[in-house]
């Protein structure tokens, strides 16, 4: 009987302790009206700084009207974002003064997208202006991260689409898998990384047109400085991305078959490349293997037949030699116009040959641009739409 009492004490005293835990509330939650959900950024650098003077940076944050996440709103007001604008030295100091004008907080933790204007990208270390966003704990490495040809301001303004800016923006970087002519997503992690290692990257360019944001070629940025150098056109972003050999989903390549001057659509399903470091004494080259298998999308070529051997022949190198041609206008942008390697030359050659790399590694981009690089390339088309299918 005793102990019967004693158990029963103990589960009364484990009670009390249990039950107000269970009715106390989250200590630090912070009510959605009274946060200012911040989903894109844009950083610019203003003109008319003087020279030798402190720069100044400006920075456009995107926030979500709280309506946007009720559920329960019955009607939709014309927009559910607010921009709000501020400029400083670096970028706690335009956070607040933020402060001054908004008596909401900004909250990083839905952040969709950071877009860098062309001039910025030129001017600033972005390796100090990603630092605040690293160090934050709200801030996920996940953050995509453009690169605009114009103010960055302007892509976070909404044209003719009913979607959110930065909501919209960022669903685009994620259709690189089905356009060659847009490189693969950058995220702020992938961007501290390269930054770290002061290797060479290419991200994603962003351009303003009247109907809305559009993805448009590759901004190219040189890891030694932190800083862009320069553009690739829509045909040199697709040329690197089959020297990258990033797995496209989908991409059309133009082609003309030879024999009667008729256009060519070769609709890529599968992509790979490699690269081989060849090395004789102190002469370093490479060799480029493009594969891809896909298929014969269109073709003008009247009276046509996707049955022939011959035309599936011509059509294949005709590919081929379209594919290969992007390539090295990429590699004429990129390694000798630019003097970088964005495509992993270096990267390979030191795990293939680590010795050889140890000896080189030293101004390696330099180096890099000087050396022989050939392409080789292998079209295999399977499928010809409703005209016929390979027969093997």
């Amino acid at each position: 009987m005793e102990l019967k009492i004693r158990a029963r004490n103990r589960s009364a005293l484990l009670l009390l302790f249990v039950i107000p835990l269970l009715l106390t509330g989250c200590w630090d939650r912070n009510e959605i009206e009274e946060t200012g959900i911040a989903l894109g950024i844009g950083i610019d650098f203003p003109t008319g700084q003087e020279e030798g003077a402190r720069p100044i940076i400006a920075m456009t944050h995107q926030f979500a009207l709280p309506n946007q996440f009720s559920e329960s709103t019955s009607s939709k007001v014309q927009k559910d974002y607010v921009n709000m604008s501020s400029a400083g030295p670096i970028v706690f100091d335009n956070i607040r003064e933020l402060s001054t004008r908004s008596a909401r907080p900004p909250n990083y933790e839905h952040l969709q997208v950071i877009v860098f204007s062309e001039k910025a990208a030129r001017e600033i270390d972005l390796k100090n202006v990603i630092n605040f966003f690293l160090r934050n704990t709200e801030t996920r490495r996940s953050i995509r991260v453009v690169i605009s040809h114009g103010k960055a301001s302007n892509i976070l303004q909404q044209q003719k689409s009913t979607k959110t800016p930065a909501l919209e923006l960022r669903e685009l970087t994620d259709n690189y898998r089905k356009s060659l002519r847009i490189p693969p997503a950058l995220t702020l992690g992938n961007m501290s990384e390269h930054l770290t290692g002061q290797s060479s990257f290419v991200m994603q360019g962003v351009t303003s047109l009247p109907e809305g944001a559009k993805l448009s070629g590759g901004a190219v940025i040189k890891g030694t400085t932190a800083r862009m150098i320069g553009f690739l056109s829509e045909i040199e972003t697709v040329g690197l991305n089959w020297l990258l050999g990033n797995n496209h989903s989908n991409g059309i390549v133009e082609g003309i078959e030879p024999d009667s001057g008729a256009m060519l659509g070769y609709e890529v399903r599968k992509m790979t490349s490699s690269i081989q470091p060849i090395v004789q004494g102190d002469e370093i080259s490479f060799q480029v293997k493009i594969k891809t298998t896909g298929k014969l999308r269109e073709d003008w070529a009247f009276p046509g037949d996707a049955f022939d051997a011959d035309f599936i022949d011509r059509a294949e190198e005709a590919t081929a030699a379209m594919i290969k041609q992007m390539a090295e206008k990429a590699l004429a942008k990129t390694q000798r116009q630019y003097k970088v390697d964005v495509a992993g030359f270096g990267k390979r050659l030191s795990i293939k040959r680590p010795a050889v790399w140890k000896r080189v590694k030293d101004g390696w981009e330099e180096r890099f641009s000087r050396m022989p690089v050939s392409i080789e390339v292998e079209v295999d088309i399977q499928e010809f739409g409703t005209r016929g299918t390979k027969r093997n």
